[in-house]
């Protein structure tokens, strides 16, 4: 074998290769995590396939094209050619996707996450996003939405288990038409963290809303029967945020003066276990746990812990084998995400070793200009 042929067949090597093999080294936690997902999972590999193909199908052209002119003005030409489109499938393939994914990923997360929350993070990402799929599927498992009978198959099979996938969709759209868009929006955007507080709170689990019209499939807690399983359910604001809500108030101002003694023993009898906040807390959850008044029970508790008091309030969505309203938006658009974080292995590949493959395309179009440069019509000018 020539000299020549070795130095482009290492030049080669050297180019498309590499980056293959990085690209695929990175993506492998993506698919071992989010495996379930086929075939959103592979929709980077996919794109780096085709961006395979259109290089070497060029580089099979521009090479017949050169063997068949033999000339070192035709080696010149397709060279320019080759490098410019080399660029063009590293770089600017992923400036026109930095471009049209982050609106798509935007929509599909209800706004809430961006494309640079992905970005440099998107191991961890494919981490997250797999666990709302195992959470889900182990929540409505508990609560027999999903067979307990098959419980091994919907972990196996996950998003590609159609009763999976199924309840997942009819699970959020009942969140979101008879919970999510059942709130008036300039209130609800008062609902969100710190600054809900206690009247916005009040306000929102009272206020009259329409009712429910959504089917809430194979759910029979709260008295429901198998008469009503599939019967709709009226959200209460808890349900729509995240986690357990919870107020502290701090009693260390009141331990002073001269009635210290006496706060030191009413502290505990208000506050205690089985002290008349407790009962009257009881009182109050038994009222809010009645469906018709809030949509949807909500559970309270209170802890006496030295000079502070803590009270929860703890909505009854998990049990129901549902998250919180964001999260709800992130597993329903699961898929989506998936194919998402599949891209930015790629992308960091293009974008690391891009320079390989234009260097390596150079060096194999220099290599085919020598080989014909003194051959007969191969003139170097």
């Amino acid at each position: 074998m020539k000299k020549t042929s070795v130095l482009k067949i290492i030049a080669y090597l050297l180019g498309f290769p590499v980056i293959a093999a990085y690209a695929v080294y990175k993506s492998v936690p993506a698919f071992t995590l989010n495996s379930t997902y086929k075939p959103f999972v592979f929709a980077g590999l996919f794109l780096l396939i085709l961006v395979a193909i259109l290089y070497f199908t060029a580089s099979l052209v521009t090479g017949s094209l050169v063997q068949k002119k033999k000339t070192a003005q035709t080696a010149r030409r397709c060279t320019a050619v080759m490098v410019t489109l080399s660029v063009v499938l590293t770089a600017g393939v992923w400036f026109a996707i930095d471009k049209v994914v982050p609106p798509i990923l935007s929509n599909a997360t209800q706004n809430i996450l961006g494309y640079d929350d992905f970005k440099e993070d998107y191991d961890e990402k494919a981490r997250v996003h797999s666990e709302l799929l195992a959470g889900f599927i182990d929540m409505n498992i508990a609560n027999g939405r999903l067979s307990p009978e098959n419980a091994d198959l919907y972990r196996l099979q996950g998003y590609g288990n159609k009763d999976v996938k199924n309840l997942i969709e009819q699970s959020y759209n009942s969140l979101n038409n008879d919970g999510y868009n059942s709130f008036n929006g300039m209130l609800l955007s008062l609902a969100d963290g710190s600054r809900l507080t206690i009247p916005v709170l009040i306000h929102l689990l009272f206020d009259e809303r329409d009712d429910p019209s959504t089917a809430f499939p194979g759910y029979t807690g709260e008295g429901r029967g198998d008469a009503d399983k599939d019967a709709p359910i009226k959200w209460s604001i808890l349900d729509i945020q995240e986690g357990t809500m919870t107020f502290s108030l701090d009693l260390s101002a009141f331990n002073a003066g001269n009635y210290d003694g006496l706060i030191k023993w009413l502290l505990p009898a208000l506050f205690g276990e089985d002290g008349m906040v407790e009962e009257l807390l009881k009182a109050v959850e038994a009222a809010v746990a009645d469906e018709d008044l809030l949509g949807s029970p909500i559970y309270v508790d209170i802890d006496y812990s030295a000079d502070t008091v803590t009270v929860s309030l703890t909505p009854s969505s998990a049990s129901r084998g549902v998250y919180d309203f964001k999260n709800m938006s992130f597993l329903n658009s699961n898929h989506l995400l998936v194919a998402v974080i599949s891209l930015f292995p790629i992308r960091n590949a293009f974008y690391i070793f891009g320079a390989f493959l234009t260097l390596s395309t150079l060096v194999v179009g220099m290599l085919r200009q020598k080989q014909y440069a003194n051959k007969k019509g191969g003139a170097k000018s």
